[in-house]
Order: structure tokens, then C-alpha cells, then sequence
């Protein structure tokens, strides 16, 4: 095997090695995004979660508040307060209220963690997105570098006249 045939191999393995690495980097950067995909939809799938809990944890909350102010109303009627008129109207406007507020409170809650979540999923795609460019512009540079070196070697060896 003469030196020529040598320089030649050893330049295809500059230009297969530079080939892998660029796959591997594409390959990473898209196995990445498929990662953020996934944690994408896992997020979403929390945000219509929290979006149901929410709901249901509002609608018992307000069952029970009804039940509430039910006793509320049963005492009052069992001492002979007049429910209708005065300071035992005033008293049950005001637990009437304060029960709905924390009711809103508990809902805004929820609402906030399913914003969370959907937040959540929005970077998770983005950051996904960032990788696969990111492979790309990798796989890239890999091919440029190994063309370059592989350049180079066939520069060197024309200097020295062994091609």
C-alpha cells in the first residue's frame, strides 16, 4: 500500500468521522426536542388536570357553603332571630360573601397552577426546538471542521509531495 493510497484513507476517515459526528449531534438535537415534546404534552395533559380539579373542588365548595349557611339559618330560626330583616340579614349576606370569596380564592388558584403548567409546556417546546437547532448548527460545524481538516491534510501533503 503506497503513502498515496495511505493519505487517501486517511482522509475519507477524517471525512467519515466528521460525518458521524454530525449525524450524532442532529440525532442528540432531535431526541432533545422529542423530550420537550413529550414533557410539552405532560404539562398540558396537568394544566387540563388542575383545570377539572378546579372546578370540582369549586362546585363542592359551594355545595358545602350552601349547607353552611343552611345551619346558619336553622340556628337562627331555632332562637327566633328574624332571617329577613336587620343585623341577622346583615350576618348572613356577610358569611354569604365570605364563603363565596374563599370559594373564588380556592378556583383562582387553580386556575393559576393550570397558567403554570401551560407556561410549563410552552418552554418545554421551545427549549426542545433550541436543542434540535442546535443540533443542526452542530451536525453542521462537524462537517465544516472535518472538510477543513480534511483540506488541510491534502494541502500538507502536497507541500511534501506526497500526492
Amino acid at each position: 500500500m503506497g503513502v498515496e493510497t495511505l493519505a487517501f484513507a486517511a482522509i475519507a476517515a477524517s471525512l467519515a468521522g466528521a460525518g458521524i459526528s454530525a449525524y450524532s449531534s442532529y440525532q442528540q438535537g432531535q431526541a432533545q426536542q422529542q423530550m420537550g415534546e413529550y414533557n410539552a404534552k405532560v404539562a398540558e395533559q396537568q394544566a387540563t388536570g388542575e383545570a377539572d380539579v378546579a372546578q370540582e373542588n369549586a362546585k363542592r365548595q359551594r355545595d358545602m357553603n350552601r349547607r353552611q349557611l343552611s345551619a346558619i339559618r336553622s340556628q337562627m330560626a331555632g332562637s327566633g332571630i328574624s332571617q329577613s330583616q336587620g343585623s341577622s340579614l346583615d350576618a348572613l349576606g356577610a358569611a354569604s360573601s365570605e364563603l363565596e370569596l374563599q370559594t373564588l380564592d380556592m378556583f383562582r388558584e387553580g386556575q393559576a397552577k393550570q397558567i403554570a403548567y401551560g407556561n410549563q409546556a410552552g418552554m418545554d417546546r421551545w427549549q426542545g426546538n433550541q436543542a434540535a437547532k442546535a443540533g443542526q448548527i452542530g451536525a453542521i460545524g462537524s462537517l465544516i471542521n472535518g472538510a477543513g481538516s480534511a483540506m488541510q491534510s491534502v494541502s500538507s501533503m502536497r507541500y511534501r509531495g506526497t500526492i
